[in-house]
């Protein structure tokens, strides 16, 4: 079936996209975008805003990559800031709700955390379920502001990695936090995300993962196209395929035009 036509071009935003180096190149001779290269694709596939991350936020620390992020993208407001976070249990913030508020000062409405990246050194590694316990989420949830969750352990991927379980108790822990699962395919959790979909209705999904024949069309019947957002994970995956899974997808107009900017664009303007 041939997809709905726009009455007029929806105005994209993309989510999640990195700029800096990552450990491996995406191919020979690239080893991820700066901040031109990226609205360089975006321009070409009619994407109007991103939400960025800075990779030094997976390989270092987050308050680094954070700080990195904001030099890169000074200037260019179709950037969006998501800074990312270690649990405020780390010790690692002297003062975590100032580090929020400081955020949010900056311009920053979403965060981000990636709970099993194996980075180096070991140490990095943080449990979903000790975010939770430690409080960390408490702020967010204040205030609203939308939280991307990755548990890849390889942000190019190969596997599917999330913990379904650590997850739900998140997310009925702090109910009013709107939740992005983010995941490299989402493939091995079909049978088990239905559920957590239906307990939980602040859980929503990226879309670049979801590869599975109609699998946009399955969320959107059941739960509605509220609960999808548009994101390519580029520079490891090209932002006009993933644009495509949403665009060709056999759903109205209306309806792909949330997925591709309206929902993401609601939850950052209501924090």
């Amino acid at each position: 079936m041939q997809a709905e036509p726009f009455d007029s071009p929806p105005a994209i935003m993309d989510a999640l996209c990195y700029l800096g180096k990552g450990k491996h190149p995406v191919n020979p001779d690239f080893y991820g975008h700066t901040a031109e290269s990226l609205l360089e694709e975006m321009e070409h596939n009619g994407i109007s805003e991103a939400v960025v991350c800075h990779n030094m936020v997976r390989q270092a620390h987050p308050v680094d990559g954070n700080a990195a992020l904001m030099a890169a993208i000074a200037g260019r407001p179709r950037l969006r800031a998501c800074w990312a976070l270690f649990s405020r249990a780390s010790r690692e913030y002297e003062d975590f709700e100032g580090y929020i508020e400081e955020a949010f000062r900056q311009g920053v409405r979403c965060f981000a955390v990636f709970p099993r990246f194996g980075a180096y050194p070991p140490g990095l590694d943080l449990c979903l379920r000790e975010y939770v316990q430690a409080g960390t989420f408490a702020p967010l949830e204040s205030r609203g502001l939308p939280l991307f969750l990755d548990f890849g352990a390889d942000p190019a991927g190969g596997a599917d990695d999330t913990d379904w379980e650590a997850l739900r108790y998140l997310l009925t822990a702090h109910p009013r936090l709107p939740v992005i699962l983010c995941e490299y395919r989402l493939r091995g959790g079909n049978r088990i995300f239905p559920g957590v979909m239906d307990d939980c209705p602040n859980l929503h999904l990226e879309t670049s993962g979801m590869w599975n024949w109609k699998s946009l069309e399955f969320v959107a019947r059941h739960w509605g196209a509220g609960r999808l957002v548009y994101g390519s994970r580029t520079p490891w995956r090209s932002a006009g395929l993933a644009l495509g899974m949403v665009t060709m997808a056999d759903l109205p107009a209306t309806d792909r035009a949330m997925i591709l900017g309206g929902n993401l664009r609601r939850m950052m303007e209501e924090a």
